[in-house]
C-alpha cells in the first residue's frame, strides 16, 4: 500500500493583521553619481596675430627676395663667363688664334672695351695677368707667353712647326681655362679713396 502523506495546510492571513508584523524585506541599493553639466570652451581666435608674428613673416619674405635676386644677379654676372668655358671644353682642336680671341670676348665683357680694343699679343697677355691673384700669375704666364709670342710671328722651321704647335695649343688651353675660371667674374676693387688713404697713412708711418 501506498502511504499517502497529507497536503500542507495554509492558514488564512486575518484582515486586520497589522502590517508592521509583516516580515521587512531590504530595498535594493543603487549608487547614484551626482554629474554637473558639461560645459564647452569658447573657442580661442587665432585673429588677430601678435605684432610679431606679423614682422617675422613680413622679413622672412624680405630674406627670400633678396636670396632670389641676388641669385639672378650672380647667375647674369657669371653668364659670359661660362659660355666662354663651355666653348672651350667643347673645342680641343681651337686653335691658338680663337683661343686668343675668346679671352678678349669674354674680357669685353667685364672689363672696358675702348681699353681691349688697343691691347695685342703681349701687351694683352700682361692685361690678362694683371687681372689674376698673385698666385696665379706666375702659372698662366709660363703657359701662355709661347702662344702669345707666336701669334703675329712666321714659324721659320716649318718641319717642327706642328709639334711646337700643338704643344704650344694645349699650354693655351689650360691658361684660357685658369684665366676665365679664377679672373672671371672680377671682384669689386676698392675705392680710390680708401686706397689713397691707406697709401698716405703707410707713407706717414715710413717718416
Amino acid at each position: 500500500m501506498q502511504q499517502i502523506n497529507p497536503a500542507p495546510v495554509t492558514m488564512p492571513i486575518p484582515a486586520n493583521a497589522s502590517v508592521a508584523n509583516a516580515p521587512m524585506t531590504s530595498a535594493p541599493m543603487t549608487n547614484t553619481i551626482e554629474l554637473n553639466d558639461i560645459h564647452i570652451p569658447a573657442q580661442v581666435s587665432n585673429y588677430p596675430i601678435a605684432y610679431g608674428w606679423w614682422l617675422l613673416a613680413v622679413m622672412t619674405l624680405i630674406v627670400i627676395v633678396f636670396l632670389f635676386i641676388k641669385s639672378r644677379q650672380k647667375a647674369k654676372l657669371k653668364r659670359h663667363q661660362q659660355q666662354a668655358i663651355k666653348q672651350l671644353k667643347n673645342s680641343p682642336s681651337m686653335s691658338n688664334s680663337d683661343v686668343i680671341a675668346l679671352l678678349k670676348w669674354a674680357a669685353i665683357h667685364y672689363f672696358s672695351r675702348v681699353q681691349l680694343a688697343k691691347l695685342f699679343s703681349e701687351q694683352f697677355q700682361q692685361f690678362l695677368i694683371e687681372k689674376l691673384t698673385e698666385k696665379h700669375q706666375k702659372e698662366f704666364k709660363q703657359l701662355s707667353t709661347q702662344a702669345f709670342s707666336e701669334q703675329y710671328q712666321a714659324q721659320t722651321n716649318k718641319s717642327s712647326q706642328t709639334e711646337l704647335s700643338a704643344k704650344t695649343n694645349q699650354e693655351l688651353h689650360q691658361a684660357a681655362m685658369l684665366w676665365l675660371t679664377h679672373a672671371l667674374p672680377p671682384k669689386p676693387s676698392k675705392p680710390k679713396e680708401v686706397i689713397v688713404s691707406t697709401a698716405k697713412e703707410q707713407q706717414g708711418a715710413n717718416r
